[in-house]
């Protein structure tokens, strides 16, 4: 991520576990990589969340990360602008939602409680670098998240001690609920592992994948060098989408950290790499794609789900993007609901869409009708993806609820039972955009 309006930023991806790096030989590294994880879901009532034996529940965010450009971390929060935040106020007003049996963001900064480390320029004029307070990260991984992509931009920005920094804290906090962390690594094979992870007595496979600054091959994973598996690198992404499609699981998911800034059309190269060459190519069940601090659009390939762009979720190096016009001014929280077929495959029945805004501070979701504003321009972007033959590939129209969230069924998804059939029982196609709103709408999205 760089500069985006007044300071903006991202979070990516990573695949390892660092213990005490610096004291750590890369084959001690190795070896801590493959301890598996300790479980720590955050427990939701079956109220909350339609589930049954068979159903697993995904919450997926974008870019997350503590501090302004180059700020010196702390202890206890965060100052921005003179304003301060403990870590609990900075998420009060979403903790609630956190509550999938995996929940995933993309930790868009070295995360490190040293103010000494140097940073790195990244062959630019005015850098962005951002670092997060371990306590940052440990507050959000309380709250319930523990799918974490470390692969983007930012994963460098101090440095090899930096990424080293961040791979030993995350390590550390594996046994306070993180289940999985790709991207990053001590040589390129570890930093493009998959993931594993046992969710309710199905394996569930994670990578990630995220841009370097400039293509820098300093940040760059090699043989025998610790760095970052880097998206624009052909080789990187084609050993990324084998692995992950070799991986013995019933459900595969995908991080991409890529995408113009701004800019809330999907691209050329999103529809080669994530549609064509994951998704119908290897068979990956779920592309999550995030850098443009801006929402793009949702769509269905072959009964599998890609997010082309999830926007800001919570980082205070980020512009103030509430003023930005009414497709660009919301960050976007998905719920993704997978029931297990016949098969042992699980597969996508239902998914929820909860804009929120605030995403520099304190993200808050968008009720009500101006939720539902936001919903129909996530829709408009929608219905201009697709191959144009019908049916298999096609951009996802959510049906705007009363509290402001969308929600999209999959065909014969209210006959399924438990949970699933409840939420989606009641569940029609998405109404036409209004007509009060069709200026808005279409000004706004029109790049």
């Amino acid at each position: 991520m760089s500069a985006f309006s007044a300071a903006s930023t991202a979070a990516a991806a990573i695949s390892v576990a660092a213990m005490s790096v610096a004291a750590m030989s890369v084959a001690a590294m190795s070896a801590a990589v493959a301890i598996s994880a300790a479980t720590a879901v955050h427990a939701v009532s079956a109220a909350e969340q339609p589930r049954t034996s068979q159903t697993v529940v995904i919450t997926l965010v974008g870019d997350a990360g503590f501090a302004p450009n180059n700020a010196r971390v702390r202890a206890d929060g965060v100052r921005r602008h003179g304003r301060f935040q403990g870590w609990s106020a900075t998420t009060a007003g979403i903790a609630g939602e956190v509550n999938g049996d995996l929940n995933f963001m993309n930790v868009e900064t070295v995360v490190t409680d040293r103010n000494d480390l140097a940073r790195d320029r990244k062959g630019q004029k005015a850098p962005f670098n951002f670092r997060t307070h371990p306590n940052g990260l440990r507050h959000l991984v309380g709250i319930g998240f523990n799918v974490l992509s470390l692969a983007n931009n930012h994963s460098m920005d101090y440095g090899l001690a930096g990424m080293k920094e961040t791979l030993r804290h995350v390590n550390e906090l594996r046994a306070k609920g993180i289940r999985a962390a790709a991207g990053l690594g001590m040589n390129r094979e570890q930093a493009s592992r998959p993931q594993l992870m046992r969710v309710k007595g199905n394996q569930i496979a994670f990578s990630a994948i995220g841009i370097v600054t400039n293509n820098l091959a300093r940040h760059r994973a090699g043989a025998h060098k610790p760095g970052q598996i880097a998206y624009r690198f052909d080789d990187d992404f084609a050993l990324s989408i084998a692995r992950l499609a070799r991986a013995k699981a019933a459900y595969r998911i995908l991080s991409i950290h890529y995408g113009l800034e701004g800019q809330v059309r999907a691209d050329g190269r999103q529809f080669k790499d994530y549609r064509a060459m994951a998704v119908l190519g290897k068979g990956i069940d779920l592309v999550v794609g995030h850098h443009a601090h801006v929402v793009r659009a949702v769509e269905i390939a072959n009964g599998k789900v890609i997010f082309y762009g999830l926007g800001n979720f919570l980082h205070h190096g980020t512009a103030n993007m509430t003023q930005k016009g009414i497709c660009k001014d919301y960050g976007l929280m998905a719920r993704l609901y997978l029931r297990r077929g016949s098969n042992g495959h699980l597969r996508a029945r239902a998914i929820e869409a909860i804009p929120l805004t605030n995403t520099h501070r304190k993200p808050v979701p968008l009720r009500g009708g101006k939720g539902a504003a936001r919903i129909y321009a996530l829709n408009y972007l929608g219905r201009k993806l697709g191959d144009g033959r019908g049916g298999k590939v096609h951009g996802v129209s959510f049906t705007p609820q009363s509290d402001g969230r969308g929600l999209y069924c999959f065909p014969g998804a209210a006959g399924d039972p438990g949970g699933i059939g409840r939420l989606c029982r009641s569940w029609r196609s998405a109404p036409p955009m209004p007509r009060r709103l069709r200026r808005r709408i279409i000004r706004s999205c029109a790049r």
